[in-house]
């Protein structure tokens, strides 16, 4: 699924900056975006949620965003913020825009009811969540905020920043925490969130009282999207399950490749539609130890074809900034065809 022709713009100013620290910040950009680097120190990317140019002259840059709507132009913005403080501790805070709408509701936030709630397996829960004109996640995104306020009686949303950035509500007032969008239905204004149920956190805590008609406040989409190579490999535990069952069911049905999937508890398994040119193996209790190799068998094999693939993983931090350290380091080009993520950390508190 394409985007499209973009139908708003949004022009800004970075300043001060100097061209090596856009240069690095290109860097970072890549693995996320198809970049471009003109002679003329123009930085032109394009991606899923629209298109970014900053032209840098002097001791700033002239950034101009393009997008589909608000929803995608306030992906960019935090994107773009984002990128620069991972470059430069502070960078961001350089942004600034004509109308960047302070204090205000963030265009990508929704607040959302419970409709239904269903036990897939002994851990998973799926909540069937209703909001109001949410057309801007169906739109290749895969994973979601869900927004829970620590006081229900008194929630505190994010609010937009004066750089135009989303500011999330300090320690204590909001619990965020980032699941797949595993169906949707813009049409009768309605997704699907499974939850894994693995800990007493505040989420699995939530999501095994909620009840239809319970509140909660969604943001997104972000956090990757739908692969549109013709293979992919994809691996995980069942913290990626989710993931994994909706990159297959959207794949087109000639699509090829390899899914590896790992399961403490075999009644977790669940039927998954995927193309026939996928072969999707399972394995079993006390065999997550074997989950990263195998898939990092795979992910090699399919990174050093002449075929374009799409390589994702998701699942215990160690595991994934491993396996993220040695295929980067092997593969130094592969940019956004790899995407490794950490889902959860084995050393974190219950």
């Amino acid at each position: 699924m394409r985007l499209g022709v973009p139908q708003i713009t949004v022009a800004g100013r970075l300043a001060p900056v100097d061209w090596p620290a856009l240069e690095a910040f290109a860097r970072l950009l890549r693995e996320f975006a198809s970049v471009r680097i003109t002679p003329g120190k123009v930085i032109s990317a394009s991606m899923e949620a629209g298109t970014m140019r900053l032209a840098w002259a002097g001791d700033a840059a002239e950034v101009r965003l393009a997008a589909r709507d608000p929803s995608a132009a306030q992906n960019l913005r935090d994107t773009l913020g984002h990128l620069l403080d991972s470059t430069a501790r502070g960078l961001a805070a350089g942004l600034s825009w004509p109308d960047a709408g302070e204090g205000s509701l963030p265009p990508n936030f929704r607040l959302a009811r419970v409709a239904g709630v269903m036990r897939l397996s002994p851990n998973f829960l799926r909540l069937r969540l209703e909001a109001e004109n949410i057309f801007f996640m169906a739109r290749t995104g895969l994973h979601l905020r869900l927004l829970q306020p620590c006081d229900p009686g008194n929630p505190v949303w994010p609010r937009l920043s004066v750089t135009g950035r989303t500011v999330w509500p300090g320690p204590g007032l909001l619990h965020m925490p980032v699941y797949t969008i595993r169906a949707i239905d813009p049409v009768a204004g309605w997704l699907d969130v499974d939850i894994y149920l693995h800990g007493n956190g505040p989420t699995c805590a939530w999501a095994r009282a909620a009840r239809p008609g319970d509140r909660i406040g969604i943001s997104g989409p972000g956090g990757g999207w739908l692969p549109q190579a013709g293979r992919l490999v994809l691996g995980g535990d069942e913290t990626a399950l989710p993931v994994i069952a909706r990159i297959l069911a959207e794949a087109a049905s000639d699509t090829v490749g390899h899914a590896v999937i790992a399961l403490q508890n075999p009644a977790d398994r669940q039927e998954i539609d995927a193309p026939a040119g996928v072969t999707v193996e399972w394995l079993g209790p006390g065999e997550h130890g074997r989950l990263a190799a195998r898939f990092e068998v795979a992910a090699a094999e399919a990174l050093s074809a002449p075929v374009p693939a799409q390589v994702l993983f998701g699942g215990e931090r160690r595991d994934a900034e491993g396996l993220r350290r040695r295929l980067r380091a092997r593969f130094p080009s592969a940019g956004r065809q790899l995407s490794v993520a950490g889902y959860w950390d084995a050393s974190a508190k219950a």
